[in-house]
């Protein structure tokens, strides 16, 4: 059973939807795409992170330019670190994070590491960084309970965590008394960002926490971590890792907007607690610094690394551990979408776009519909990462969009492009461009097969042909033909949007109102049937200088319901119409001849064009083939536009026809023959005159209604 149009479309979009799907699925999982995904990730951070979810109690303690004008050059003795620890302390800070290195021992004296260390001990939350180490190294025992930590198995195995072969602490007498120690190497992705940390690492079997997660531990009152559902648990706050147990950071947006904006000099912290030893009132507020966690590190040019963010190339390193803990404590942390959601929305669009392709049959509403899909899309990507946390792809989906919409054009082009080509051609000849444009767009607006509507008809014949043609050898014959016809086509198709239907030798079948509907049929066909008549009267005035025959036509148009479709066999068919309205049109055209008008028309045409020409009433005629009679009129020209000689003329001639419509033959004879005397070529007239005479002659019968009879075609 074959199918239909419809199904062969329907199977088509699911053929290129699955097909741009299958190449883009191939596509996501080279490197190249995965970087240009990470930078329309750096887009989403930048405008929809939301610096009012930044943690107002997360301080930073900038060793900064001016800290080292007050206080000497780098390095300092690390009591100075005690004074701070000692200030910070008395202040009600919570936490106190270090991301300052202390390897080696002091170099300016012994004591200072001991001064500190006691500083430390004393303050009882301050934390110390580590790094992780690509050499061997074992963590000294006395060292294993600041450095490791415990954490709970997950129902899908153990709590993920990088490997290392070792790892770089703090010198002995810091390590032993600091609250907690942690890692601070930090990573970046393919292009070279950081934009996600690695909680936790692994050293001769011991896990060792990130310094954001040893910090957090604290602040959120210790215990176990745990592994559950892709989440890592840390007391009462979880946030979502990656499949290598890394965090992807939530951004609350560029530096001068989150952490930036709370950073004091360290130098005033020290003048601070000077101005305390001394009894005297502080310059700093402490309770600028009451309940906060506080980082301690260098901002000063030299002292501080730069990392590659989404905000930044250029962001010092311990605000990406800031931004770290502060995801940590609020249970914050971005989710990428696993890849089966990802790719179900990547089928998806692709079958969504390459169905409103196929389905949709004007272009325009094609491309509206793959560009409403990508700004939908994009919507929902911005409202899951601002909304919800949730990171889906962006590039892929939007690059499969486009690639549809190419894909199914293409497809379209090749396996309807040829058909359509080839009506146009047909068509073009036939019709004006800017119907068959509309038929292209919209081939839906006709309806195959034949359907019942009203139009216009417009036939047109020249006239004496056959003498014409005696005079004439084929070849040039056909040349003048030729010139007549695409003339008069240019007209009808171009000008005034109608179909010629089909050439008759030297005549001409033309439609108005089909195929596309047009509610002004009838007045279309008046006006090409005068521009005709115009354009024929110019080129006989050629043909004259020529020494060619003087061609004149005859035309006849009607309106009324009529079947119009593709009509003949199934070896050859051709769109064309019939109907009784088609055959009156024909004999009025042939009729034109008897009255020696140049163009008749029907009672429905005159009625539907009344408002935009002129007319004159001329018979109660029976045309062979039908019963009925019906009232024709002589189309002389567009509103307003007769001339005056003619106004006279009709006027006359009217008057003459209702004296012969009441029998009264003597005036009738009286009026045509005043009528024919200011116009001697009015045909009409000089018909009527002739058979008012008869009549005066020889009376018609009582029951005598006025039809003339038509008997020949």
């Amino acid at each position: 059973m074959p199918f239909s149009p419809r199904t062969k479309k329907i199977l088509s979009a699911v053929a290129v939807g699955v097909a741009v799907f299958a190449l883009v699925a191939g596509l996501r999982m080279t490197r190249w795409f995965e970087v240009v995904e990470l930078k329309a990730f750096d887009h989403l951070v930048r405008r929809y992170a939301d610096p009012a979810k930044a943690d107002s109690n997360l301080v930073l303690l900038a060793i900064d330019e001016s800290s080292l004008e007050a206080f000497g050059r780098w390095p300092w003795p690390r009591d100075r670190y005690g004074y701070v620890v000692r200030y910070l302390k008395r202040a009600g800070a919570k936490a106190v994070v270090f991301d300052v290195m202390f390897f080696e021992p002091d170099d300016n004296a012994e004591e200072f590491d001991q001064s500190f260390a006691d500083d430390v001990k004393a303050a009882g939350n301050v934390f110390l960084p580590m790094l992780f180490q690509s050499e061997p190294a074992s963590v000294p025992a006395e060292l294993l309970a600041h450095a490791t930590l415990k954490a709970e198995r997950s129902d899908t195995g153990p709590v993920p965590a990088e490997l290392h072969a070792g790892a770089k602490l703090p010198i002995p007498v810091l390590a032993q008394q600091a609250r907690g120690l942690g890692a601070i190497n930090l990573s970046a992705d393919a292009d070279g960002p950081t934009r996600r940390l690695p909680l936790l690492g692994q050293v001769n079997g011991n896990l060792v926490p990130h310094l954001s997660v040893a910090v957090a531990r604290y602040a959120l009152g210790g215990g176990d971590l745990a592994m559950r559902d892709g989440r890592l648990q840390i007391g009462s706050s979880s946030v979502p890792l990656d499949a290598a147990g890394s965090l992807l950071i939530a951004w609350h947006g560029s530096l001068e907007q989150t952490y930036h904006a709370r950073k004091y000099s360290i130098g005033r912290v020290l003048q601070a607690f000077a101005q305390q030893e001394k009894g005297e009132r502080p310059d700093l507020d402490a309770s600028l610094f009451k309940d906060k966690i506080v980082f301690i590190a260098g901002t000063a040019a030299g002292l501080y690394d730069l990392r590659v963010t989404p905000f930044s190339s250029a962001t010092p390193g311990v605000l990406i551990h800031m931004a770290a803990l502060d995801n940590l404590l609020h249970s914050q942390g971005l989710q990428a979408a696993p890849a089966w959601l990802s790719l179900s929305i990547l089928l998806l669009l692709c079958l969504a776009s390459a169905g409103a392709f196929m389905l949709f049959p004007s272009y325009p509403v094609k491309f509206g519909v793959t560009i409403g899909l990508a700004l939908a899309y994009y919507g929902v990507v911005a409202q899951a990462f601002a909304g919800h946390e949730r990171w889906l792809d962006l590039v892929f989906p939007e690059v499969a969009l486009a690639l549809t919409f190419g894909t199914a054009a293409t497809v379209e082009y090749v396996t309807e492009g040829r058909q359509r080509r080839l009506m146009r051609a047909a068509f073009d000849k036939y019709m004006s461009s800017e119907v068959v444009e509309e038929i292209m767009r919209n081939p839906a607006a006709i309806k195959l097969g034949g359907e019942k509507k009203e139009i216009s008809i417009l036939f047109s014949d020249i006239a004496g042909f056959t003498t014409i043609s005696e005079t004439m050898s084929p070849e040039d014959l056909v040349t003048l033909l030729n010139r007549y016809l695409s003339a008069m086509t240019s007209i009808i198709k171009t000008t005034h949007r109608g179909n010629v239907n089909k050439y008759l030798g030297d005549g001409i079948m033309a439609l108005f109102g089909a195929p596309l509907n047009d509610p002004r049929h009838a007045s279309l066909a008046c006006y090409a049937a005068l521009d005709c008549q115009v354009e024929l009267a110019r080129l006989r005035q050629i043909w004259k200088q020529e020494g060619l025959p003087e061609i004149g036509a005859r035309i006849g148009i009607n309106s009324g319901p009529c079947i119009v479709g593709n009509m003949g066999s199934e070896e050859r068919m051709e769109y064309t119409v019939t109907g009784d309205s088609v055959n009156l049109a024909s004999r009025l055209e042939g009729a034109s001849k008897y009255y020696d008008t140049l163009i008749l028309i029907g009672q429905r045409t005159a009625e539907l064009a009344k408002n935009d020409v002129e007319v004159r009433e001329i018979d109660l005629l029976r045309v062979k083939g039908k019963k009925e009679p019906v009232v024709v009129f002589e189309l002389l020209a567009r509103k307003g536009q007769v001339d005056e000689k003619k106004r006279r003329v009709v006027g006359v001639y009217l008057e003459g026809l209702a004296a012969y419509k009441a029998r009264d033959f003597p005036a009738a004879c009286a009026k045509f023959s005043e009528a024919v005397t200011l116009d001697p070529s009015d045909g009409p007239s000089r018909v009527y005159l002739e058979r008012a005479t008869n009549y005066r002659q020889t009376p018609p019968s009582a029951n005598w209604d006025g039809v003339y009879e038509m008997t020949s075609k």
